[in-house]
């Protein structure tokens, strides 16, 4: 099984190797006692000219239920922001695969119903970014450029 904060302690890493002259700011973890932060995220991160706010996910399995996401509301606020990507990196560690969920795409499914986002949710056709990745023995090395595609409300 892999930590949180493992994953998180590897994407800054990989963050920083995809983009070399970027900015990325771990915001740190509130030790008020509460089951979840109140932060929005855990990364903020700026790479020529976008603010992107990430929050990070490891889950084991093919996908991860919406109610594990506890920064949701607080990232789609953000989401329609000129110059702001607001999403989920999701790191599916028994199926070594890597994802840029955006906020805007998780709002989408829950209108649509849907429970949990991961491989069936690409599948479907959900506006999904696979972070290319290679597997290594106990995570991916992954390579973050894909996201300075993204799009407004991404």
């Amino acid at each position: 099984m892999i930590s949180g904060k493992q994953f998180e302690n590897r994407f800054k890493l990989e963050w920083e190797k995809s983009f070399p002259n970027s900015f990325i700011l771990r915001l740190p973890d509130q030790m008020s006692g509460y089951k979840y932060s109140n932060n929005i995220c855990d990364f903020i991160c700026f790479n020529d000219g976008i603010l992107y706010l990430i929050e990070c996910k490891a889950h084991k399995g093919a996908s991860i239920p919406f109610d594990k996401i506890s920064q949701y509301p607080k990232l789609l606020e953000k989401a329609n922001i000129y110059g702001i990507r607001s999403g989920v990196i999701l790191y599916l560690y028994e199926k070594y695969r890597v994802f840029y969920i955006p906020v805007t795409t998780i709002e989408q499914m829950k209108k649509d119903g849907k429970k949990s986002v991961g491989i069936k949710a690409l599948e479907e056709g959900y506006n999904i970014i696979e972070i290319p990745s290679k597997k290594l023995r106990v995570f991916t090395d992954s390579d973050y450029s894909v996201l300075q595609n993204l799009k407004e409300g991404e």
